[in-house]
C-alpha cells in the first residue's frame, strides 16, 4: 500500500470514528451511572475543544489532515507544541471522551478507545515521516511527550 493510500485509509477511519462519537444517538444514561461522571465530561469537552482549536490555528498553512507532512510544511515545536507533540490528537481525545462520559455511553467510550489506538498508530508513522524530513525532530520527540506533557522536562 503506497503512503497515500494508507494516509487515506487512516484519515478515513479517523473521521468515523469522530462521527460515530458526535452524533452516535444514545439512550439516557443509566441510573447507576453517578453524576460526577456525567458532569466531568461536561467540563472536559470545552477544553478539549479549545486545544483542538489553539493547535489548528498554530499550525496555520502546515494544517493537514494526513500523516504525510506538506511539502512546504515548518515544525511547529512552540505554543501546545512545545509540551505535546500532538495536541489535536490530545484534544480530540479530551472532547469524545468528554461526549461518551456526559452521555454516560459506554457504547461511545468503546469508540473513544478506538480513536485512542488509532491515533497512536497514526502518531507513530507521521513521527517516523517527520524524523525524515526534519533531523532535529529527534532531540523533541526526546524532550516532548507524544499526547501528555512529560513531566521531566
Amino acid at each position: 500500500m503506497t503512503d497515500k493510500k494508507k494516509s487515506q485509509v487512516l484519515v478515513t477511519i479517523q473521521f468515523i470514528l469522530l462521527a460515530v462519537i458526535f452524533f452516535l444517538p444514545v439512550s439516557a444514561p443509566a441510573a447507576s451511572t453517578p453524576s460526577w461522571i456525567l458532569e466531568l465530561g461536561s467540563f472536559i469537552v470545552w477544553p478539549g475543544l479549545g486545544m483542538v482549536l489553539i493547535s489548528i490555528f498554530k499550525l496555520g498553512q502546515s494544517l493537514t489532515t494526513s500523516p504525510i507532512p506538506k511539502e512546504d510544511s515548518e515544525l511547529k515545536t512552540d505554543g501546545l507544541y512545545k509540551w505535546i507533540r500532538h495536541p489535536i490528537y490530545t484534544g480530540l481525545i479530551i472532547t469524545t471522551l468528554g461526549i461518551a462520559l456526559e452521555v454516560g455511553s459506554v457504547g461511545k467510550l468503546f469508540f473513544v478507545a478506538g480513536l485512542i489506538v488509532l491515533f497512536n498508530y497514526k502518531a507513530k508513522w507521521e513521527e517516523s515521516l517527520l524524523l525524515e524530513r526534519y533531523p532535529e525532530y529527534r532531540t523533541y520527540m526526546s524532550k516532548t511527550g507524544r499526547f501528555v506533557p512529560r513531566l521531566n522536562r
